[in-house]
Order: C-alpha cells, then structure tokens, then sequence
C-alpha cells in the first residue's frame, strides 16, 4: 500500500528491492553526520537506505515506505521499518527529533499495532536500536550510542500521547524519568516515583538505589552498580534536557528540584 507516514516528505530512493514487510516495530539508527540523507541512500553504491529520517530542526524525510523493506539493518530490515536520526552518537537526539521519532512511531502503532515499549530484544515489537541486533543486524554496537538510546522511553511516552490525542493527561517526562528508575510508569509522580528518583539524587549507595538504577539488588556497590548509577543519570539528564555526563551536579540537581515542583503529586 506504499504507506507514507503523514507530515513526512517523501523523497523515494533506489535502494530497495521494493520487498512488501509488515513491520512489528521501529530501530532507531544515528547517522553520524548532518543533512539529509536522500543523496546517499538514492546512491546504488551505499548499499544502504532508511525508511525513515529525522533532522535536529525538525525535518522529516520518508525514503522507503513503511510496508516496504529498506536496507537499513541486514537480517532486521524484513521485521522492523529504521529512522535515522541527524548527528552524532555524543548528541543527544534535540526535542525536535524526539517529536519526529514520537510521531513515526505513533503511525506505526495505528498503522501495524506496534507495542508503546522499548525493547532491546530482537523479535519483539517496540523501538529497539540498531545495537540490539548485533552482529545479525550488521554489527554496529555503538548505534545510536547510549544517550540516544536513553531517550526512548521519552520517544514511546509522547508517542502514547500522540496516539491517545491531545486531550491525554499523560506527562512524557513523567513516564521517562519513571522508566528511568524502574517504576510503574502510570505518568504520575507520587511517592514510589519520588522514592527512586530520590535514591539517585543522593547516591548513598543503597539496595533502594541498586533497584532504581537496574542492578543486581545485594548491597554491594561495586563497579557493576556504579556502571548502572551512571547510566541511569545520564539518561535522567537527557530527559531533563541538560548536559550528559553521568555526574549529578549542580545543574542536574536544579533542573530536577525545577521537574519534581513541576510534576509531584503528594
């Protein structure tokens, strides 16, 4: 049915086999660099195309229809439809490409009956990076980097938005930092919320703070707890929209106290 996604520019390339798929989910690409990506995946030479591509300003180009496989990820491009996303694996994605992404993936989930969940598991229906699929999917383990992929659960959120309209009282930063700590992500900062979030604000190296941030619960902090705490901060800050570098500093810490005055129902 050449199923273009509505707001997308649809600038169809030559590298496809035009294969008809039925996509169970979307893989999250980085380019590594900026502009279009029209010339090179209309180039026969680069062997690659996407269906999908987001820029930092808010541009979104559709080169592959959704129901038609593109060349984007080896053995993933027959199950899941791919977005690239402008810039590199250092940035994070702006609030310009996490709105495209959103919107991408709320088609899909009208359009196919995509899951509102991150998954990294291959197979499964849900927004996956290109790094889940290992060497099957072409072997690019940095892609697209760990920041970007941190937001995925901002992405699915507001996709859930998109998807139950305007009038939906789910907050999208709610139910990231909710992912973020391992919560129930109902969108509503209560208690649980603000007790996890807590635990990595102050870091006192507790079981409370080895739940939030993912690892193994035993109360011992050791490099495998400290790997997760700083993934988990990083991934709080993308969602916050502050520098990532793993630190809970002073500018982390105000544009937290600024979100839990914004958002905690007591």
């Amino acid at each position: 049915m050449a199923h273009i996604v509505q707001g997308f520019q649809y600038r169809p390339v030559k590298n496809t086999n035009g294969d008809t798929i039925h996509p169970i989910g979307l893989v999250l690409h980085v380019a590594q660099g900026n502009g279009s990506q029209f010339n090179w995946f209309n180039d026969p030479q680069s062997q690659a195309s996407s269906n999908l591509w987001a820029g930092k300003a808010g541009q979104r180009e559709q080169y592959v229809p959704s129901d038609v496989r593109a060349w984007a990820q080896a053995a993933g491009n027959s199950t899941y439809d791919s977005i690239e996303t402008e810039g590199f694996d250092t940035e994070a994605l702006t609030p310009e490409q996490i709105e495209t992404v959103a919107v991408a993936y709320a088609d899909g989930v009208r359009t196919f009956g995509w899951a509102l969940a991150v998954t990294d598991t291959p197979g499964q229906s849900g927004l996956i990076t290109h790094g889940a699929g290992k060497v099957s999917w072409g072997n690019h383990p940095g892609c697209p980097g760990t920041i970007r992929a941190g937001q995925r659960h901002q992405i699915i959120a507001r996709a859930a938005q998109i998807v139950g309209g305007a009038t939906s009282p789910v907050q999208p930063k709610v139910v990231a930092l909710q992912h973020a700590v391992h919560v129930a992500a109902d969108g509503v900062w209560g208690p649980i919320t603000d007790a996890a979030l807590a635990e990595v604000r102050t870091n006192r190296h507790t079981r409370a703070e080895q739940a939030a941030v993912g690892a193994t619960v035993d109360g011992v902090w050791g490099p495998l707890s400290q790997a997760a705490y700083v993934a988990t901060v990083r991934t709080i800050q993308s969602i916050l929209g502050v520098g990532v570098d793993g630190v809970w500093g002073p500018i982390t810490d105000q544009a937290f106290a600024t979100a839990r005055n914004t958002y905690f129902t007591r």
